[in-house]
């Protein structure tokens, strides 16, 4: 059996880590605001059964808004993911299989059915002028002289019934591949999938050559060749057990406003050029279930999601560093928005090993990170209280915090400083900033004596005490 959408929200309602609300939600004006408490107060995914104004539609948001959710998604745990998962990349990515057809044909529009009112998209935050964003966009889109195709987790912007706005970053992958279909004067085919197990969602933020095929990584995620199925109107395929997929084209030399939107940061970013998709057919499962993946305010399920592939890239990168480094765990921290923190839990045991790790932790394919933090195999680094003991504990700035000025910066990083357009055909101003790497370990383990002399003291008879057996 496929591994999908379905199989996933089973599993993780079986976890207890999925909330079902009944009561009537409306996707305009009050759905990311439950989900948001359902992440942020609950730990949980919300799949809502009952949405205003789209009778026989359910929506599910969060599903990946934490790496426990997605770990267990992928039979690990989140303390073992990143070991697990990056063996499977290393034994090799897996070829999908092509298939005449699937459960994501059941239901077909075409003409004036392929209407974008008809699906629940909705509204993110109070800043997006009450405009439908969707956020769960898998862009798939296809070579023109190689057929090697490639996604890519992109916004789109709901601007009629049958054409949206598509967020594409220049010179990245989508955007390399528009380029030759416009040098050609042609529109570029896409295919926008929405719903899927998260493998698709952590491969489509996967940052690789573009000659990879994203839907190989998910093969490798999941351990076993994925569906695939071509689109009714366009020559791109498609995960055969995905939700909806919207089928268009991208007109050549032709741009629009795009935004506001709220970003990955949790601040909002104003409008810029991008291109527009024209929509010609929709396709779905019966009862499809939309994913209404939330931007915006940290946490939003971006963060998470953004930030578990960085991880799994940055863990391959650093641990090999100087021979080898004893790695525990690479962390994106999602609650400090937009992944420009990583927590790297280790464990030292020469002199420089630390900053040469973090030396290449922030010099990284991601332009993301911003701040490396080390700390060591007691500190937890999925706990923000954990992380600031050893930064008040064990850090003397003068020695252990170190800047590397005038360094590229991610776009949306409003810190940094912005440079002259480049010439970019869609606005983009690049940014240049720094870098900050601390160093919050207790210092080699040549060292036992400076080691055990940062040890925590424990209160008396807390290694053996159960509270419960003194209530009651």
């Amino acid at each position: 059996m496929p591994q999908d959408l379905r199989s996933y929200i089973d599993l993780i309602r079986e976890h207890k880590l999925l909330l079902d609300i009944k009561k009537e939600v409306d996707p305009l004006t009050n759905l990311a605001g439950i989900a948001y408490r359902g992440e942020n107060e609950q730990g949980k995914a919300t799949m809502f059964h009952n949405l205003k104004g789209y009778p026989n539609w359910s929506a599910v948001s969060y599903m990946c808004g934490s790496r426990e959710k997605m770990a267990l998604g992928l039979g690990t745990s989140k303390d073992k993911a990143l070991v697990e998962l990056g063996g499977r990349i290393a034994r090799g990515l897996i070829k999908p299989k092509i298939v005449e057809d699937g459960p994501v044909k059941e239901i077909v529009w075409q003409g004036d059915d392929a209407d974008l009112g008809r699906l629940p998209i909705h509204v993110h935050s109070d800043s997006d002028r009450g405009v439908p964003f969707i956020g769960s966009a898998m862009q798939f889109v296809k070579d023109p002289e190689t057929g090697t195709q490639n996604i890519a987790l992109q916004r789109d912007h709901i601007k009629g019934p049958k054409k949206m706005g598509i967020f594409v970053h220049p010179k990245r992958h989508t955007d390399i591949c528009m380029q030759k279909y416009w040098k050609q004067g042609k529109p570029m085919p896409v295919a926008t999938v929405i719903g899927h197990h998260p493998a698709y969602y952590i491969a489509s933020t996967w940052t690789t050559s573009y000659e990879t095929d994203e839907i190989d990584i998910t093969g490798a995620l999941l351990q076993e060749p994925v569906n695939m199925v071509r689109c009714e109107t366009i020559d791109v395929m498609v995960p055969a057990d995905a939700e909806i997929v919207i089928e268009g084209e991208v007109p050549p030399n032709y741009m629009e406003e795009e935004g506001p939107f709220c970003e990955h940061a949790g601040m909002t970013h104003g409008t810029l050029q991008h291109p527009i998709i024209n929509v010609k057919c929709i396709t779905m499962r019966k009862n499809a279930i939309y994913y209404a993946l939330q931007g915006g305010r940290p946490i939003s399920e971006s963060q998470p999601l953004d930030g578990f592939p960085m991880e799994l890239v940055l863990y391959a990168r650093i641990k090999d560093v100087g021979g080898f480094i004893d790695v525990k765990d690479v962390v994106a921290l999602p609650y400090a928005g937009g992944s420009h923190i990583i927590v790297v839990q280790m464990t030292p045991r020469k002199m420089g090993e630390v900053r040469s790790m973090l030396m290449a932790l922030l010099s990284s394919p991601y332009l993301h990170p911003k701040i490396g933090i080390a700390v060591d195999e007691d500190i937890d680094p999925h706990n923000a209280q954990s992380i600031m003991y050893a930064l008040s504990t064990r850090v003397n700035p003068k020695s252990d915090v170190f800047i590397i000025p005038d360094t590229l910066c991610h776009t949306g990083d409003l810190t940094a400083e912005l440079l002259p357009d480049t010439g970019s055909h869609m606005g983009f101003h690049p940014r240049i900033g720094s870098k900050m790497l601390v160093d919050a370990t207790k210092g080699p383990a040549l060292t036992p004596e400076l080691r055990a002399y940062f040890e925590p003291v424990k209160p008396q008879g807390l290694v053996n005490v159960k509270l419960e057996d003194f209530l009651g």
